[in-house]
């Protein structure tokens, strides 16, 4: 199986048709950039056969402390009330 999958990708990657190969390479550089890596053959493959993973940076993804924000506010208002008569 692993074989047919490495046939598949070395067919596409080099089709001797430059739009089909141009589209299937596009899609992978699409798929690598998602995931913050860089576009290689190697990489495609790896994205290709399900081996290549990577751990999204942290810093793009951090969420801002929300105990500090709320540390100094004291009690929630509850809007503006009548007076009970």
């Amino acid at each position: 199986m692993a074989d047919e999958k490495d046939l598949q990708f070395n067919r596409m990657w080099n089709d001797e048709s430059k739009p089909k190969r141009e589209k299937f390479r596009n899609r992978m550089k699409a798929k690598l950039d998602i995931l913050h890596i860089e576009f290689t053959e190697e990489n495609a493959r790896a994205y290709f056969h399900g081996r290549l993973r990577s751990r999204r940076p942290e810093s793009l993804y951090a969420r801002p402390e929300r105990e500090s924000q709320f540390r100094h506010r004291g009690r929630p208002s509850r809007g503006r009330r009548r007076p009970k008569s």
